[in-house]
């Protein structure tokens, strides 16, 4: 079932790519199939009455091969070079595009140093390469312009308000989508239940997963509305903002609401881009040491936790909000660290490294840290950080370019990165922005013109 949903989806690609404008049908093939495609084929996933931890989310490779992580961006870019050849003639390399394409090929000569490599070097290179690098390119190549950043923020607001059924359905019953079409999620019980009801999870990977998705949606909506001039269609903008805005609440992501509203601000205060470009180099430098304090277990969390009175007055109040979860996934990436500490540089160069704590860490940097090591996570610490400064510099001068958008989304898929493993797929794609200049025209197939 999984292979045939994904045929008919790159049949109905093509289609698209046929009679829609070629710079608005790579968004709805793109951002559709991150959408509605199957999450993943799950089909020994477990019983998903027990915690599946050895599932760690479809942006690292694993031995879950088949994920729409990866196949969406396939048949997106497959489709633009089969109906859009011309705009490829313009893609240039640029020296800031230098840190994502190391990524992609570190774990190749990973391998090298560690022959046991699971997944293989070359297999685990083709993977990241899918998840991120074809993201990248499609950046790279459709969103040049301000017109480029509304198609791409209007068509994510808009194939997100599709989600409106599902929420109110599986929001208030325990029908899933998921079960009915493909058989039982193996996350379907983890985080489902909430103070009010259940939190959907759609087709998603986990229903973290859909919180950050919403939320995200919300912010391309509430940005698409700043940038329209009047009339209709900022009420329609409205109109979606405020269902977006709804549907995030509904989903009760503690993360994914503070991110939300945290986006809001920046897009709505004057000053915010500018204070945070003036702080960024003491952030950065912050987390980093913060990062090294954690990964080295110089600061004994657990003992601060367990036996100092502020620890156990921060337990006490998360466990009386009901808000166990942080300190629950705190708890599990200290349980790894010896293992992670064994190859801090080169890694391990395998998915499952962590399965002698009988636990793994929830969030993505460990995870990445585990599998491929500082080599392979200041790696893509450089892609993103390269990204976030590069637009973060551009948001200062201007009240609604688009390099605001760009910078509340990539700040909302790191923040939540740091807890979850289940990304927001459609901030992937900024990384792909940094060496873009707006000014620069790209020339655009003849189609799109008779389109």
């Amino acid at each position: 079932m999984f292979l045939v949903i994904h045929l008919v989806w790159a049949a109905t690609a093509l289609g698209l790519f046929r009679i829609v404008r070629r710079d608005i049908a790579i968004w709805l093939v793109l951002l559709g199939g991150w959408l509605a495609l199957p999450p993943a084929d799950y089909a020994a996933a477990g019983h998903p009455e027990v915690l599946p931890y050895w599932i760690i989310g479809s942006a690292l490779p694993s031995d879950i091969w088949l994920s729409k992580a990866w196949t969406a961006p396939a048949i997106a870019t497959m489709c633009s070079l089969l109906c859009d050849r011309a705009r490829w003639q313009a893609l240039r390399l640029k020296l800031a595009d230098t840190p994502l394409l190391l990524f992609c090929v570190w774990p190749s000569a990973q391998a090298l140093l560690i022959p046991q490599a699971d997944p293989g070097g070359l297999a685990s290179t083709a993977y990241l390469a899918g998840v991120w690098g074809l993201p990248w390119l499609i950046a790279k190549l459709y969103l040049r312009t301000g017109d480029d950043a509304k198609r791409f923020a209007g068509t994510l607001a808009l194939l997100s308000l599709a989600l409106l059924p599902i929420a109110i359905t599986e929001g208030m019953t325990e029908w899933r989508l998921h079960t009915a079409l493909l058989g039982p999620h193996p996350f379907a019980y983890d985080g489902t239940d909430r103070y009010v009801g259940y939190r959907p999870q759609a087709l998603f990977e986990h229903g973290n997963q859909y919180g950050i998705w919403c939320a995200g949606a919300a912010l391309a909506a509430y940005w698409r509305l700043r940038v329209a001039i009047s009339g209709k269609p900022r009420a329609g903008w409205s109109a979606a903002a405020i269902i977006l805005l709804v549907m995030t609440l509904a989903s009760q992501s503690a993360g994914a609401l503070l991110l939300l509203f945290a986006g809001y601000a920046m897009l709505t205060l004057r000053g915010t881009f500018g204070l945070m470009r003036s702080l960024f180099p003491v952030l950065a430098a912050a987390m980093l040491l913060l990062g090294a304090l954690h990964i080295s277990g110089t600061v004994p969390l657990r003992d601060l936790a367990e036996k100092t009175s502020g620890g156990k007055m921060a337990r006490d109040m998360f466990r009386a909000a009901g808000r166990q979860s942080l300190p629950w996934r705190i708890g599990q990436d200290l349980k790894t660290l010896p293992i992670i500490q064994d190859r801090l540089v080169i890694g391990h160069a395998r998915w499952d490294w962590f399965r002698g704590a009988g636990t793994r860490p929830w969030g993505m940097p460990l995870l990445l840290l585990g599998q491929f090591g500082l080599v392979g996570l200041l790696g893509l610490m450089a892609a993103l950080g390269c990204a976030f400064y590069g637009q973060l510099r551009r948001a200062v001068h201007d009240e609604d370019v688009p390099a605001r958008l760009y910078v509340v989304l990539l700040l909302l898929l790191t923040a939540d990165a740091l807890l979850n493993s289940f990304l927001f797929y459609p901030a992937l794609l900024l990384t792909g922005t940094c060496a873009n200049r707006y000014r620069v025209a790209l020339a655009v197939s003849p189609s799109d013109d008779a389109n």
